[in-house]
C-alpha cells in the first residue's frame, strides 16, 4: 500500500520521535529496529524506505536532537543577555 508524501514525513518523523527517546531509554545497542518500529507503530520491513540502516538513524536522530537543543541554548543565551543590564556586559 501505497502512502502520501504527507504520511511518509509524518512516519518519518514519529520513527526519529521515537528513536530519539528510545536512544536516551536503553542506548543505541539496547534496541533493535524490529522493536523500535513496534513502539512506532509500523512495520519492520518499512525502516528500510526511510534510512538506510540503523547507523543512519542513530546519525539523524542525533542530528535531530542536538539541533533541538542547539535552538533552545540560543533561545536562552538571548534571554539571558536581555536580562543583564547594560553595565554588566
Amino acid at each position: 500500500m501505497k502512502v502520501s508524501r504527507e504520511q511518509f514525513a509524518e512516519n518519518r518523523q514519529r520513527i526519529l520521535d521515537v528513536a530519539g527517546r528510545l536512544f536516551r531509554e536503553q542506548g543505541f545497542d539496547g534496541i533493535g529496529v524490529a522493536d523500535l518500529m513496534k513502539a512506532a507503530g509500523l512495520t519492520h520491513g518499512g525502516f528500510y524506505g526511510h534510512f538506510k540502516s540503523k547507523d543512519d538513524l542513530v546519525a539523524q536522530s542525533c542530528t535531530k536532537v542536538l539541533s533541538g537543543s542547539a535552538n533552545g541554548w540560543g533561545a536562552n543565551r538571548r534571554t539571558e543577555t536581555r536580562r543583564r543590564s547594560p553595565r554588566d556586559r
